[in-house]
């Protein structure tokens, strides 16, 4: 067998690196028309040149891409002895470090098998531990209809990977002790139920700090009696998808430091990183399905529930994603989709299953092609096994992606069919359901549009968005006079704002939001 030598790896690395990959998703995730939408990379002729001149110099190229922090080694196939004496030492050293590698046990994985176990069974420390969520039951969970009366329910938007922006949401809405840090949170909401609608990903440098800090909040929450349920979004189903166009360079580097270092770090090698051809390797093994968070964390998060008289969601719901559970529309050919807690189903077996197949832990690829083919076909596959509730693009009607209740900001929706659509939508989640909350569309502040039926409250606080100031939407559960529901604003001045004032006007404001978001 020959090897990818190490002049091509780093080669690989070095032109991949930061180019994501647009891959043709079964229902074209079409980000802008500048783009492409299908999976390509130019390689100069120089590069390939280098390639193959490199491996006429060595009968087995053999990679010289491999961390030792721990002085490990990774038992593989066609590696001798004397290639890990060499990154361990110069040959005077030779004997010594050979006898403490008899003395110490390997790290072993097998080439084929997930990267899971690096971080959480064979390591000295369960990382991924600190990203778990609660076990969310399907049809339990995603549908309490049912509160005690004055139970507090709130809910804010879109983080995008500003830290300082989500402590700020939950100190607001009285969720988080803020004596408190964000290493060491502690849950002051009681039995509250918060629901962050979606887009904790991309734009911002702190994204996995926020997902820790909202694990860690969502255990201590159901202990009290309460819960911190998180949607996916978007930019969750991007970088799913191995899309990372909206990552920031920071971000990028928080996963690298946070999760790759790690693996590399107990794996004893980072040619792991080759099978995904230089994009991103950290973020990718992370959030696609079968990757790293998907047991733990992905897997619990829904796409839409309802809480009380409220269904929740990213985008928006129309009654084609909830009635009659899954079927083909007759006339359109299209796919219809199916009730609530059918969609977090879906999305849930998607997300479990490395659809991919076999890793290539080992990085053995005989040529700079091969490395690229194999990172093409990673995110084709799961483009086009993810279900449509997740899948779709700018324009698309999917959950996460529409935005015929929120777009333009601040005004009443421009779709005509807006008000009867989310009335028909809101029939179909649940016999007493009577608004739907929404994020994705960045807002002023928060405001409601179709007579009190669509809540949009993505403020576009992340620094990589608006720099919005954080406001939290409140409702308490038949708190009102005959039982009807109190709806809030909070603010970060520590206002109570009656939602009766944050009803749009129809004449106001310029349409700010980007369609390219």
């Amino acid at each position: 067998m020959r090897f990818v030598d190490s002049r091509s790896v780093l080669q690989i690395m070095s032109m991949m690196s930061g180019y994501f990959f647009v891959t043709s998703f079964s229902r074209p995730l079409a980000y802008s028309t500048s783009r492409s939408t299908t999976l390509t990379h130019t390689f100069s002729s120089a590069a390939k040149s280098s390639f193959v001149s490199s491996r006429r110099r060595s009968s087995c190229a053999v990679p010289h891409l491999l961390h030792t922090n721990r002085h490990h080694t990774v038992a593989r196939r066609g590696v001798p002895l004397q290639f890990f004496s060499t990154l361990l030492g110069d040959e005077s050293n030779k004997e010594k470090d050979q006898s403490e590698q008899q003395e110490q046990q390997p790290l072993l994985l097998d080439p084929k098998a997930p990267l899971r176990p690096l971080l959480s069974d064979n390591s000295h420390e369960n990382h991924l531990s600190r990203y778990t969520l609660p076990p969310t039951s399907i049809g339990e969970d995603d549908y309490r209809p049912t509160l005690k009366k004055g139970q507090r329910v709130v809910a804010f938007g879109d983080v995008h990977g500003d830290i300082s922006a989500l402590r700020s949401f939950l100190i607001t809405a009285e969720l988080l002790d803020p004596e408190s840090s964000n290493d060491e949170p502690m849950w002051a909401g009681g039995d509250a139920i918060c629901v962050q609608t979606g887009d904790v990903l991309d734009r911002g440098d702190d994204e996995l700090a926020c997902f820790r800090l909202l694990a860690t909040l969502a255990r201590q929450a159901k202990k009290a009696g309460g819960a911190l349920l998180l949607l996916y979004g978007n930019h969750e189903s991007l970088n799913a998808a191995g899309l990372f166009q909206y990552a920031n360079p920071g971000g990028n580097t928080e996963f690298d430091k946070t999760i790759g270092a790690r693996i590399d770090y107990n794996y004893g090698s980072n040619r792991w990183r080759l099978q995904f051809a230089g994009n991103e390797p950290s973020r990718w093994a992370s959030f696609e399905p079968g990757g790293l968070l998907a047991e733990n964390m992905l897997g619990n998060m829904l796409v839409a529930c309802v809480v009380g008289r409220t269904v929740f969601v990213h985008a928006g719901l129309t009654s084609s994603h909830l009635r009659d559970g899954n079927s083909v529309d007759e006339e359109t050919g299209k796919k219809k989709y199916g009730g609530i807690s059918q969609l977090n189903e879906e999305a849930r077996e998607w997300i479990l299953k490395a659809h991919h197949g076999d890793n290539n832990n080992w990085g053995e690829y005989n040529t700079v092609e091969e490395v690229i083919a194999t990172a093409q076909n990673r995110a084709r596959v799961a483009s086009k096994t993810m279900p449509d509730c997740l899948g779709g693009g700018i324009g698309a009607s999917s959950p996460v992606w529409m935005r015929d209740y929120s777009q333009p900001n601040d005004k009443e929706p421009k779709n005509p069919k807006a008000n009867a659509m989310i009335a028909e939508a809101l029939k179909e989640s649940g016999p007493d359901v009577q608004r739907m909350v929404m994020g994705h569309t960045p807002q002023r502040n928060i405001n409601a549009a179709l007579q009190g039926k669509a809540w949009r409250i993505d403020v576009g606080a992340s620094k990589g968005v608006l720099g919005g100031t954080p406001e939290v939407l409140e409702i308490i559960h038949m708190g009102g006079e005959n039982d009807e529901d109190i709806v809030n604003i909070l603010t970060v001045d520590g206002e109570r704002i009656s939602g009766k004032e944050r009803s749009v006007p129809d004449d106001i404001i310029m349409d700010f939001f980007d369609m390219k978001r």
